[in-house]
This record gives structure tokens, C-alpha cells and sequence, in this order.
């Protein structure tokens, strides 16, 4: 198993998936190209517009996916994490390094919802790569939340630094958005400034769709439970940025004795595993980890820290599907994000 199975677990596309709608215009005398397969558990879609068809290959595409499971994946016992989690004191790889860095800076402006150091609660609520069911207890879980918290890790001299030995680290809440990145990064060293990398709906956007001479346009799904034929709730179409989505409302598993449900995005600060009232988180940034990162945190958080946190950041934009104090379905937009939604 590689981080695509680990993704495919927690990641948050399972929770609002993002359609495309493209239409193919007259005044384009070939298609767009395109590469599709799989990665992370789920797929991955790159539609770009280029003057020479073969300039991106489908080898450079998985050789960044196979860099991000060397370094990131908890499946694969000689990736980085899986030896850091382990207590081994290796050299750490340029991409772990990265990718701790920017945790770190979400980490401190979420005020810690954002935290990678969740692993082991991860593991304990059975989310982790062995799917362990573990019978639920309060007195566990303080015990569990000592080895939490992402600034008792640090890198020194490019090794890992733990306060708690146990501390175990899981960036799967930030690590598909920065491959979208990544692959968007190497499009444009092409010279390919007309693309939209899809990756199990986590999206970057570049430039034009050429069929329609407009901006891509991406629809999100309605994340209601007792949705019938509203399976699209907004259609929005993306200037130059990227979208990450995350929700609860499929990745979770039910506890047969109790009948308590848990949910994969665990709130660090209490160690919980509880769905809120908070349906489905969009965020809007122009770079894609950045979205993805801050959609798991709103996820964690209650209405009144989102709004906080969307209009106190000029990084990020958002739509919040919610059900308000009388059960009824209602929605928070930010003023950026309203802008890109198109009008039925």
C-alpha cells in the first residue's frame, strides 16, 4: 500500500467531489491534451493546452507522485515519515522538509486546528494504515493527546527533533493539494500556461479553457445526506486559482456497539472525532496546499472560527455548507468567493 490508499482514507476529496464541465469550441483545431490515471488511491486528471502535444509525459507526471509516496507515505515502511515515525534518526529529504515548513506556518495561523502531529490519534480512531478498531476512551485519548502538537516537533541540522518520542506525523491534510502545486510548477517551466490539475478533486487552474474562451469552471457537490437530485450545489469557475474541498459526510465509520459516529478530521486540541454541524468545507487560494491545509482546519473548527479565519487572511476564500440552530441547510461564502460563482 502507498499514501494513495492513505489519502483515499482521509483525504478530503472524498468529501466534496469537484466535476468539470468543458465544452468543446470550434475555433480549436485540436483537442486540449491530456493525462489521466491513478495516484494516491484515487485519480488524477491534467488538461492543458500546449503547441507541442508531447512536451509533458505521462513518466514525469508519476515520477512527483512517486517522489511525494518516498517521502510522505505512513504505507511504506522506508519512506521518510515511516522512518521518523519510528523514532529513526535519519537525513531528512528536501520534500519533507518543505512540506513541514509550510505545515508549521498553517499550523500557527489556525491556531493549531491545522497539526500534522495527529498520527497516533489517527491510528487510535481507525484511520490509520492498519484500520485498528479500538474501543473509545476519554482517559486514552488524554493520554494519546500528549504526544499532539506540532510545535513539540522541529527540524535541527535536517533531522527530526521530538519533545514526546511517541509523536507520530501524517501530512495527508496537506500533501495532495502540494502535489497539484508541484505538477502546476513543472507545467510552467513548459511554458504551459493554459491547464487545470485535477487530483481526486483537489484543483489548480491556469489560464484559459480554449473550447469555451473562458476561465475553467468546476461544479461542487451538494453534501446534504437526504440530497436527491441536487447533486451539484455551486457552480464556480476558477480565475487563475486553486480549490480544495474537505467534509465528513463520507469518510467516517460507526461504531457497532455504541453506534457512535467518528469522523476522520479529529479536532488536535481535544483529541475528538465528532461530526459537527459543519457539512463541507471549499477554500479558494491561488496555491493548492494552501486550500487544502485550511479546508481541514474549518473543518475542526465551529462557524464562528471559520468566518475568523476566512475573512482575517487575504490567502484564502471560502464556502461553508452547514446546518444552522433550527437543522436547516444554510451556507456562509466570503465576498471573494461569491464573485467566482456563476449564476444559474
Amino acid at each position: 500500500m502507498t499514501l494513495e490508499n492513505k489519502l483515499y482514507s482521509y483525504q478530503k476529496y472524498f468529501c466534496l467531489f469537484l466535476s468539470v464541465n468543458l465544452i468543446i469550441s470550434c475555433d480549436i483545431k485540436r483537442p486540449y491534451d491530456e493525462l489521466s490515471g491513478s495516484t494516491f488511491g484515487t485519480f488524477y486528471n491534467i488538461k492543458f493546452f500546449s503547441h507541442d502535444e508531447n512536451i509533458i509525459n505521462k513518466t514525469e507526471i508519476d515520477s512527483i507522485f512517486s517522489m511525494f509516496d518516498n517521502s510522505l507515505s505512513t504505507y511504506i515502511d522506508n519512506s521518510t515519515i515511516s522512518k521518523v515515525n519510528r523514532g529513526e534518526n535519519i537525513q531528512l529529504d528536501n520534500l519533507f522538509i518543505d512540506v513541514f515548513n509550510k505545515s508549521k506556518v498553517i499550523y500557527n495561523k489556525t491556531g493549531g486546528m491545522f497539526d500534522p502531529s495527529i498520527g497516533n490519534l489517527l491510528e487510535y480512531y481507525g484511520f490509520g494504515p492498519d484500520k485498528t478498531i479500538n474501543e473509545i476512551n476519554s482517559n486514552e485519548i488524554l493520554l494519546i493527546l500528549q504526544s499532539v502538537g506540532f510545535d513539540k516537533v522541529s527540524i535541527v541540522n535536517n533531522k527530526l527533533v521530538k519533545q514526546n518520542q511517541f509523536t507520530k506525523l501524517d501530512f495527508n491534510a496537506i500533501a495532495k493539494g502540494y502535489a497539484v502545486d508541484i505538477v502546476g510548477e513543472m507545467l510552467e517551466s513548459k511554458g504551459v500556461n493554459d491547464y487545470m490539475i485535477n487530483i481526486g478533486g483537489e484543483i489548480r487552474s491556469m489560464g484559459k479553457n480554449h473550447f469555451k474562451d473562458s476561465f475553467w469552471k468546476i461544479g461542487i457537490e451538494n453534501p446534504e445526506p437526504k440530497k436527491q437530485d441536487d447533486i451539484i450545489s455551486k457552480k464556480v469557475k476558477l480565475n487563475n486559482v486553486s480549490i480544495a474541498s474537505s467534509g465528513n459526510y463520507r469518510n467516517y465509520r460507526v461504531d457497532p456497539k455504541t453506534g457512535i459516529k467518528y469522523v476522520h478530521t479529529i479536532n488536535p486540541l481535544n483529541g475528538k472525532s465528532q461530526q459537527s454541524n459543519i457539512l463541507s468545507a471549499s477554500v479558494i487560494s491561488k496555491s493548492c496546499f494552501v486550500a487544502d491545509a485550511y479546508a481541514t482546519a474549518m473543518m475542526v473548527g465551529n462557524l464562528d472560527y471559520i468566518i475568523n479565519l476566512t475573512e482575517n487572511n487575504d490567502e484564502i476564500e471560502s464556502l461553508i455548507i452547514y446546518f444552522d440552530s433550527n437543522n436547516n441547510l444554510s451556507e456562509y461564502i466570503s465576498d471573494g468567493f461569491k464573485e467566482l460563482i456563476i449564476q444559474p
